[in-house]
């Protein structure tokens, strides 16, 4: 075949041209009317209470402070509601299997593709091995004359195929392009893999049985369930145990139903014809991913998570994790371009927009801890006076103040869907609460950067693609100072605000200010190695097969050390 088309500008391919297929909504699950509907009339009363609460009990709509407050606060109630709607549907059904095929006909043909730049992980390499019959490719873009060496006296000797190209054009998608262009034509199936990616030697064999199910015959892509395997590091133990709250609500019960769109570029399985009906991967951004299954969902090509888990590495410091998310928040912002040129529909196009506006609500924070000190105007004398008669009547007196009355009612109706979702996931509240410590603490530090990630985008087309980092070591709480410097910044405004503006702000504000000024002592508290009696412990996976998911992290990390020490392999930094 010829070498893929590259969409690099202009408007993403849709249905009617070029003779594509259109929809075949036979596809979808039987329940989605349903599912869609109790999804989206949830998500408008459960924001128009929101909003009607708000502006009917607490604002002050003849103070201008007041007003922009609660302009932020609706803005902010957008995703508030997404996620308890979220939360609501996927407790209440539909939760279905997808239907797999026992034994697969024929022999279809599958490669598997392991994509590095400077990162390769020599122990997630070498582990490939699979039951069903695969070629493996080394699509090695690295620079790095040490990565290259590792990578091929890794490939050679396990018979893998490296492809390198003359020149990187396209990041990622280029590489697969490439790729593509040279092999696609002898495969039915590629599976993704990032350099620190770990699939179960069965992975292939079961997804298989889902994509040839004759139910499927338009779903282009299979996405794996991603967990994290390298929980050698508090930082990551602490985060690792609530990627198990998304699988649930998100991957298990909604995405199907809804229909939605997604990939995420790694630990997927994709049809080779449909990628070929769009002229390859689409290149030209950040999220690649994406971009591809929207140009997919635009041919008539649908999306479906596979039961089936996969993993992992996650960044295992404060600094990997800030470029992490930059890439994130960059790529995020794409998804805006990506619905606006696509047909679509408005529905999906509404589960993409959350993405964005997940990061949108990141900026929007400041500007609400701004108003809330500087936008009212209070004396020491005032907040002596309310914490005086809050010690003496708590209960009357927390109940006197109408913001603190509503906050008090939302949170406990919102707290029962999220225990539920806890307590189906395994989900302890010790676990909760130091996620949510070190969440905080990182999301109050990251903050300038996503500013600063977004403001790039928008002045300039991405020029380069940042790798995430591996293997890095914990840092010291002067380098954590020195990356937080930008937060503390804030956080030494608001504190002036509160002593020479709005003291009694202190009062009704604590419960964020507090965190925040601590945000780079608690980033030291979960970093480094677990101490004595510290490893994530194994707890019962109620909606599983009885065996616990954090034991089969585990697992995957004992057998990936041990390749790493039977060959003496050090980490491979990324440039």
């Amino acid at each position: 075949m010829g070498r893929p088309r590259a969409l690099l500008s202009g408007p993403l391919p849709h249905p009617a041209d070029a003779g594509a297929t259109p929809i075949d909504y036979a596809t979808a699950p039987p329940d989605l009317p349903r599912t869609r509907r109790l999804f989206y009339g949830l998500y408008l009363g459960i924001f128009a209470a929101l909003v009607g609460g708000m502006g009917t009990f607490v604002i002050r709509w003849n103070h201008s402070a007041s007003v922009a407050l609660f302009v932020v606060l609706v803005l902010l109630f957008l995703g508030g509601a997404y996620g308890l709607a979220r939360q609501i549907v996927a407790l209440l059904g539909p939760g279905g299997e997808l239907p797999s095929l026992g034994t697969i006909d024929g022999r279809p043909r599958v490669a598997i593709l392991y994509t590095t730049m400077n990162d390769v992980v020599p122990e997630c390499l070498a582990a490939i091995h699979q039951e069903y019959p695969v070629d493996v490719f080394v699509l090695d873009d690295s620079s790095d004359p040490k990565a290259r060496a590792v990578v091929d006296a890794i490939s050679v000797p396990r018979g893998y195929t490296v492809v390198r190209r003359p020149a990187r054009r396209g990041f990622k998608a280029g590489a697969i392009n490439d790729w593509f262009a040279r092999y696609g034509d002898r495969f039915d199936y590629f599976v993704l893999l990032d350099s620190d990616s770990f699939l179960p030697s069965d992975w292939v064999r079961e997804a298989l049985g889902y994509a040839e199910h004759p139910a499927h015959r338009r779903v282009a892509i299979f996405q794996g369930q991603i967990n994290l395997w390298n929980l050698d590091t508090r930082f990551v133990q602490t985060l690792a145990p609530m990627s198990r709250v998304g699988q649930f609500v998100w991957e298990s019960r909604l995405a199907n139903a809804l229909d939605a769109v997604y990939c995420y570029g790694h630990n997927v399985l994709l049809r080779t014809a449909a990628v070929r009906e769009i002229g390859g991967f689409v290149e030209g951004y950040v999220s690649e991913d994406f971009a591809t299954a929207v140009a997919l969902a635009d041919r008539g090509w649908h999306s479906r998570f596979v039961p089936l888990h996969t993993y992992e590495a996650m960044p295992e410091n404060l600094r990997g994790f800030i470029k992490r998310q930059n890439k994130w928040t960059r790529g995020a912002m794409e998804f805006i371009e990506l619905s606006r040129r696509s047909r679509i529909s408005l529905g999906r196009k509404f589960h993409l927009w959350q993405t964005p506006g997940a990061h949108f609500t990141n900026l929007i924070l400041p500007l609400g801890m701004l108003l809330t000190v500087f936008g009212f105007a209070s004396t020491p004398a005032s907040a002596a006076a309310f914490a005086q008669a809050f010690l003496q009547h708590p209960a009357a007196t927390f109940w006197s103040i109408p913001l603190l009355r509503y906050l008090l009612l939302v949170g406990l109706v919102a707290a029962i869907p999220t225990v539920l979702v806890y307590r189906q996931t395994g989900i302890g509240w010790g676990i909760y609460w130091r996620h949510r410590w070190l969440t905080a603490a990182v999301s109050a530090v990251s903050l300038p950067y996503e500013a600063v990630s977004m403001a790039s985008l928008l002045s300039r087309r991405i020029r380069t693609v940042p790798v995430t980092p591996k293997n890095e070591a914990a840092l010291p709480l002067r380098e954590v100072l020195w990356i937080a410097r930008y937060a503390l910044v804030l956080e030494g405004a608001l504190l002036a605000g509160l002593v020479f503006v709005n003291p009694l702000a202190a009062v009704f504000n604590g419960i964020w200010l507090v965190p925040m000024a601590l945000a780079p002592l608690v980033v030291v508290r979960f970093s480094g190695a677990p101490r004595p009696g510290e490893g994530p412990r194994t707890v019962p996976a109620r909606a599983e097969d009885g065996e616990s998911r954090t034991a089969r992290e585990r697992s995957v990390h004992l057998s990936l050390s041990r390749i790493r020490a039977a060959n003496g392999w050090t980490p491979v930094a990324a440039a």
